[in-house]
This record gives structure tokens, C-alpha cells and sequence, in this order.
């Protein structure tokens, strides 16, 4: 794969394609074709480590074997064992499969997975199927739409929201990918001062950190990529040394966390520990609407309790008039977001918005199966 060009599909949440995008074209110096839910470029393993490495809120990223027309399964099988899957997947190596069948004739998911294992058998020799993902095995995509069968290569291994940091956990955690598709959305680049009232494990703030650090997302974990047959081990200890060098030893900024939950304040102590970034945060034990503001001005970004963690308060609409109020009195020069379940049409959470942000877009995406977005907070 060394000189050779590949078609590669990053995937995020839905939602999330502008920005994905956005941070795409940073080091990436190649058309992008945005879709629902995904990114499609055409580049060379360069590409694809950098996307690994580098790519804060993608998911994924997948590169494209091949596609067939198929109305039958031997068809199916003829044209997928002739694809090239010495690429990507040694002899003997673990395979799982993913299929999904969509207004097709061949829309048995079972029967496919079996085809397509049975073709790559009969390409590579004896591949044993396992079902759980792992960094140490290969997974094949399969997408069966319109009779058209498009088969692809996880490269990344386990989702990339896992940087391997997480050691410990709250309610709910939010997902690093999200989080930090959140600070991306609101152009936060760690030049200013952040707080987050309602730390919780940590993510907002060890994300800022990593932002403001310029430390890569995915300098720590390991993907799938690293079991392909053609690795080139070197063209990634060299991006590693090129990321390692951009590393800040300071930030210059203030980075804060706090919590009313003392074992959460010490579960993101430790979790910023695992980051490599505890030196860049403060995290503290402190009521949200009792604490004094780290600084005099900045961004508070925030996810307060709601779904599994709405105990913790009373309703999202009452919690957001609170945090506009606690903006107003006590934080006149700070600017300031909250992540709240999303009903789409204005309702009684979108009405405490000023009447110039009801006419904005809210940027609104799925976390943990509800519905959210990131609500600016209104101080009028």
C-alpha cells in the first residue's frame, strides 16, 4: 500500500460533518465529500495515520476494498474473493463482520457475513470469525444497498472516542469525540480561559487540555491498522515524533473543572493523570451556583444532569435559566454553553433563549440515545 491511493470514509455522529470536516482540512490537503454521518477522501497511508492520530471527533475510519453488483450470492462470492484483502488482513487473522442489508435482493445479513467470509477464506486461507471487536483482529464492513455490496477495512480498531485515558467513570460520562466536537463547535482553540461547573469525569476539561496542548487525541492507543500486513512502522514513529515535537509545555491559560460530587472531582484528577495533561487543569470540589469564577472572563462549557443524571436537579428548562441567571450576576464577562436535552421545534427549554439565538440553528446531536444540543446561555 505504500504508493498506492485509497478511498477512505471517516465516520462521526450525525452532526457533527462541519466540523469533522473543518478539522479534516488541517492537515489534510485533499478533497473532502461531506454526507450524512460521514467524510469520503481519496489518500495514501500518510492520510490515513494522520486521520487516526490527529481526528478529535471522528468515530472512525474506514478504507474502501471495493464494490460489487450483486443480485445472487455466488456472484457475491466470485466478485468479493477478488478483491484485495492481502492488504489489510493477514492469513489466520481474526476477522469480525458487520452487514447491513438495505432494498436489496440479497437481504439475508447472515447468509451475507457467511458469503463474504467464505470469500475471504478462499482468498487468504482459514480465517476463524469472532464477534467482538479488539484492536487485535480485523473488521470488515459490509453494506448491501440498491444490489450494490460495498466492502470495507476498520482501521482505527476500537471507537475513537477511547484515547486511553478513561480509567475512571461517572454516571453517564459524556464521550470524548463529542466532547471535544463540542469545544470545536464553539472555535475553542485554547486561547482563552474555560470552566466546567459540572466536570463530572473530567471530559471537557482534559479535552480543552489536550487542545491547548496541541496534543494529538490518539498518541497513546493502539489500531487496527498496526496488524496490517503492510504497517510501515516507521512512516508512524516518524508522524509520532512530528506530533511530539508540536507539544506544549505550557498553555498559558486557565483550565478548570469542578463538581459537587467529590469522588467525581478525584475520578478526572485521575483520569487527567492517565491524559497527560493534569499539570494544564484544576479541578476542585464546588457547587456549580456557589463557586467563584477561576478568572474574570472565558468560556464555561458544561454538561449538567439530565437522562440518567437528572436526578441530581430538577428539570433541564428550570437548570438553564439558573446557569443564565448564575451568568448574569456573578459572571457578567464570561460567555457560556450548556449541553440539554434537544426538542427540535421551540419549546419551554429553547424559550429562556434570547430572541436573536431562537433564529440560530442549534447545534444538536445524540448522546447515550437522548436527543441534546449545546444551548448558549442567555444572561438577559
Amino acid at each position: 500500500m505504500k504508493n498506492t491511493s485509497e478511498d477512505f470514509y471517516v465516520i462521526m455522529p450525525p452532526g457533527f460533518e462541519q466540523i469533522c470536516a473543518k478539522e479534516l482540512k488541517q492537515f489534510l490537503d485533499t478533497p473532502l465529500t461531506i454526507t450524512r454521518g460521514g467524510i469520503s477522501f481519496t489518500g495514501k497511508l500518510r492520510e490515513l495515520y494522520l486521520v487516526n492520530l490527529w481526528s478529535r471527533c471522528a468515530s472512525r475510519i474506514l478504507v474502501r476494498i471495493g464494490s460489487v453488483k450483486c443480485r445472487d450470492f455466488p456472484t457475491l462470492f466470485n466478485r468479493a474473493s477478488r478483491l484485495p484483502w492481502g492488504r489489510f488482513i493477514k492469513p489466520h487473522h481474526k476477522v469480525a463482520l458487520r452487514v447491513s442489508c438495505h432494498s436489496s435482493r440479497l437481504n439475508h445479513s447472515d447468509r451475507v457475513a457467511t458469503t463474504i467470509e467464505e470469500a475471504i477464506h478462499k482468498a487468504l486461507g482459514s480465517i476463524p470469525v469472532s464477534e467482538e471487536i479488539s484492536p487485535e483482529q480485523q473488521t470488515v464492513f459490509v453494506r448491501i444497498e440498491n444490489d450494490i455490496c460495498t466492502l470495507s477495512v476498520d482501521s482505527s480498531g476500537d471507537l475513537l472516542h477511547k484515547r486511553g485515558y478513561r480509567q475512571q467513570a461517572t454516571n453517564a460520562p459524556l464521550r470524548e469525540t463529542l466532547a471535544a466536537g463540542c469545544l470545536l463547535h464553539c472555535n475553542w482553540t485554547g486561547q482563552e480561559p474555560l470552566w466546567d461547573p459540572f466536570c463530572g469525569s473530567g471530559t471537557f476539561p482534559i479535552e480543552a487540555a489536550l487542545i491547548a496542548a496541541n496534543i494529538p487525541p490518539g498518541i497513546s492507543r493502539k489500531f487496527a491498522f498496526m496488524s496490517w500486513p503492510g504497517f510501515r512502522r516507521g512512516l508512524w514513529e516518524a508522524l509520532l515524533s512530528e506530533a511530539d515535537r508540536g507539544i506544549k509545555k505550557e498553555t498559558g491559560i486557565t483550565i478548570d473543572g469542578s463538581d459537587i460530587d467529590e469522588q467525581a472531582v478525584e475520578s478526572a484528577r485521575q483520569n487527567a493523570q492517565q491524559a497527560g495533561v493534569a499539570q494544564f487543569i484544576t479541578f476542585r470540589h464546588a457547587d456549580a451556583f456557589q463557586a467563584q469564577a477561576p478568572t474574570d472572563d472565558g468560556l464555561i462549557i458544561c454538561n449538567p444532569p439530565y437522562g440518567e443524571r437528572l436526578a441530581l436537579t430538577s428539570t433541564p428548562t428550570k437548570l438553564l435559566k439558573k446557569l443564565g441567571r448564575q451568568l448574569h450576576d456573578n459572571y457578567p464577562s464570561w460567555h457560556g454553553y450548556a449541553l440539554l436535552p434537544y426538542h427540535g421545534t421551540p419549546s419551554a427549554t429553547t424559550s429562556v433563549l434570547s430572541s436573536n439565538e431562537k433564529d440560530k440553528t442549534l447545534f444538536n446531536f445524540s448522546n447515550g440515545g437522548i436527543d441534546v444540543a449545546l444551548y448558549p446561555l442567555d444572561k438577559s
